[in-house]
């Protein structure tokens, strides 16, 4: 992947202060020399990832035929085509841009699709690639696109905190809307398509196809069904990308079932796992790994930080740059993040994740039945304190624009409490973890991470989100439908210790079931005073601020954004700065 820049221009115009203003931005986030492509109303500018070779499933390419071009940014495969192929196919279809057959097509991605019916500009089916937008003024078309969230914020006249949007991200580690913690920076609709020349937007991933799913028999025919569809998920992308693939191994049920998929398709990744020698997924997965005969490579990443200096201005910025600004962890960093960025992808190595594999789990931890917006927020996006904001009505802000962006994801009217209390189908909650979780949070992990090379995470595609939304939820408690899975893959990976006490060969055992009821039978409103309960009983402390932080910011966290002392994690306060760090425009 690279970076991309779209601009809508006046006919006539070559240029505009905006398209200029982030193709600064882009030089000064390591991208240089673009290519550029132009059509009435407007022009498109790709920079390649630096020191990176071209790879058939990490893409920045164009296809030209004639006066219609596709161009595409990102990860992807279809049916084990790589990108070139997929694009040629793709550009040669004549159907309706609602028609074509976006699901079919694994990954994430950005694409331009140059058609007699249009200039399109969308993403892939499940929201899983970044695109930002400028927004324009009152009655005026957007003018400005970008796979990269510097490239528009460097466009903007003056930068602006979107003061809730900021709070959001410092709390949750992101936003799950289409607005962003800067004013004026928003993200391009990933439900629509929108042509560049008419400005019209056309629904082409509604959610509403992800439900409905045919029902399993039985946990077998699932595990049988599911086995199949990841098998041939696996095999399609090892015959598209052909070359050398690397993934984490951990002790947990997702980076199994990435291995797995890996091994019954014949591929045999490069491992590494991240921790000291003494910590428990180091010591899982070496175990599993010489199981397997494999090699696997630890990075402690706490000893191998030690030769870098302390935190300074330079350091900060370079983060800013590498990172787009708002990565989910912040940017206070030595430059370990960084460093271990890049090995995960040397040599023009694929890099797979095992993120969104919790489909095939109870991610919520929730009893089988209807619940609603407020309930979900309650359970999973309350893990705060209600002093951290210096203001009842913004805590109330809050909490009724979290519930109005999980209505709005499913497709549902949001805006009025009445529709924040109305039940959701179990099927909806489930579908909530893939286009809630994992297209706000997991999908900007993934448009970094892809910025300097090439990165997917094969476990979560349209056609596993709908098989897996309709399954019963009792199979998929405790784990026990995903370590099915593992085993019918690959008994072999499935065998062999885990992090939760049982082989995945074995399946979930009493004491873990045990272990897990008991978050499974505590209500919504009980779960949303959890924190608050540990904060009585003194096990909750606000995080220190490094001296370091500050000497590099210039600064300290701002106190008026939240109460800094209902803070609860070094993350929060990394993101606090963070967020300082990017309206000041210290990447610039």
């Amino acid at each position: 992947m690279s970076l991309l820049i779209v601009a809508r221009l006046p006919v006539g115009e070559q240029d505009s202060a905006q398209a200029q203003a982030s193709r600064a931005s882009a030089q000064l986030q390591g991208f240089d020399a673009p290519q550029c492509w132009r059509w009435p109303g407007g022009a498109a500018w790709l920079y390649r990832t630096p020191a990176q070779p071209a790879q058939p499933v990490c893409t920045s390419v164009v296809v030209q035929q004639g006066a219609h071009f596709a161009l595409a940014l990102g990860s992807f495969h279809w049916r084990g085509q790589g990108a070139q192929a997929a694009l040629q196919r793709l550009l040669a279809l004549e159907d309706p841009i609602t028609s074509l057959p976006w699901d079919d097509i694994s990954g994430a991605f950005m694409l331009l699709l140059a058609r007699a019916d249009g200039v399109w500009l969308l993403g892939d089916a499940l929201g899983l690639m970044k695109i930002y937008q400028v927004q324009p003024a009152a009655g005026q078309a957007v003018s400005l696109y970008s796979s990269s969230l510097l490239a528009c914020c460097a466009a903007l006249p003056q930068r602006r905190l979107n003061r809730l949007r900021a709070q959001e991200y410092v709390l949750l580690g992101a936003t799950h809307g289409l607005t962003t913690p800067i004013d004026g920076v928003n993200l391009h609709d990933p439900v629509q398509a929108t042509d560049l020349r008419s400005g019209r937007q056309l629904g082409v991933h509604a959610p509403q196809r992800l439900l409905g799913g045919a029902v399993p028999a039985s946990i077998e025919q699932a595990t049988h069904q599911l086995a199949a569809l990841l098998g041939d998920e696996f095999g399609q992308l090892a015959q598209a990308h052909g070359g050398p693939i690397a993934m984490a191994l951990s002790g947990g049920f997702d980076s199994r079932l990435l291995l797995a998929g890996l091994m019954h398709g014949g591929t045999t990744p490069a491992l590494f796992v991240y921790g000291r020698p003494q910590d428990e997924d180091v010591r899982i997965s070496g175990v599993v790994a010489q199981r397997l005969g494999l090699p696997i490579e630890a990075i402690d990443k706490a000893s191998q930080g030690r030769d870098l200096p302390p935190m300074d201005a330079a350091c900060l910025q370079a983060n800013l740059r590498f990172f787009d600004g708002l990565p989910v962890d912040g940017v206070f960093d030595r430059g370990m993040d960084r460093r271990t960025r890049h090995q995960q992808v040397q040599a023009g190595r694929l890099n797979l994740n095992g993120g969104g594999g919790e489909i095939l789990r109870n991610f919520f931890y929730l009893p089988d039945r209807p619940y609603s917006a407020e309930q979900i927020c309650a359970t999973f996006y309350s893990g705060w304190q209600p002093q951290v904001f210096t203001a009842p009505d913004e805590r109330e802000a809050f909490l009724g624009a979290v519930q109005d962006e999980l209505l709005a994801v499913l497709g549902h009217a949001p805006g009025s409490a009445s529709a924040r209390r109305q039940p959701l189908a179990r099927a909806e909650v489930e579908l909530l973890y893939t286009l809630f979780r994992l297209r706000y949070w997991m999908g900007r992990n993934n448009s970094l991470a892809a910025r300097y090379g090439a990165f997917m995470t094969p476990l979560v595609t349209p056609a596993l989100v709908r098989m897996a939304a309709a399954v019963p939820l009792r199979w998929k408690d405790f784990g026990r439908l995903e370590a099915a899975v593992i085993g019918r893959l690959a008994p072999q990976v499935a065998a062999g210790p885990s992090a939760y006490g049982f082989s995945f060969a074995e399946g979930p055992s009493l004491a873990y079931r045990l272990r897990t009821t008991g978050t499974l039978l505590r209500p919504a409103w009980v779960r949303a005073h959890s924190l608050r309960v540990q904060a009585l009983l003194g096990r909750v402390a606000p995080p220190s601020v490094p001296d370091e932080w500050v000497q590099a910011l210039g600064d300290t966290p701002r106190t008026d954004l939240l109460n800094l002392q209902a803070l609860t994690s070094q993350d929060q306060i990394n993101r606090l700065m963070t967020v300082q760090a990017l309206v000041r425009g210290v990447d610039a």
